[in-house]
């Protein structure tokens, strides 16, 4: 078993740093509000210590967000963010990400996947 190098966790989402990158995996069934958003964002941005890194981020477990909460997270969800890969399983999550990038556009490249493998190929030139 691969031990990841530092990690951490809340009520909405799992997180942890290996291989010089940063991997996020959200619990079953979450509803992601404001509160939940600002949790998820500091909690991330106190594990990587003012280190930028690539992020794959497992969006399954993402039941549904309020719209305060995404337009939240398009913004303040990039620090300290060099690129971002979502993955997810083609269902409604994926409408719901292609939803999110189209109508609040990352500040930093950033991909959906239901690939994990074409995931982390993307997020290795911001290794």
């Amino acid at each position: 078993m691969i031990v990841p190098e530092e990690n951490t966790e809340n009520g909405f989402a799992r997180f942890w740093i290996e291989n010089r990158m940063l991997y996020v995996r959200y619990k079953p069934e979450v509803l992601i509000d404001l509160e939940a958003a600002r949790l998820i964002v500091s909690d991330r941005i106190t594990l990587q210590n003012g280190k930028p890194f690539p992020i794959l981020c497992y969006t399954d477990g993402i039941f549904s967000s309020t719209k305060v909460a995404r337009d939240y997270l398009a913004i303040k969800g990039s620090v300290l963010a060099k690129a971002i890969a979502y993955l997810t399983a083609p269902t409604v999550s994926l409408a719901m990400l292609n939803f999110f990038i189209e109508k609040n556009e990352p500040s930093v490249p950033s991909e959906i996947f239901t690939n994990e493998i074409e995931a982390i190929n993307f997020l290795k030139p911001y290794i």
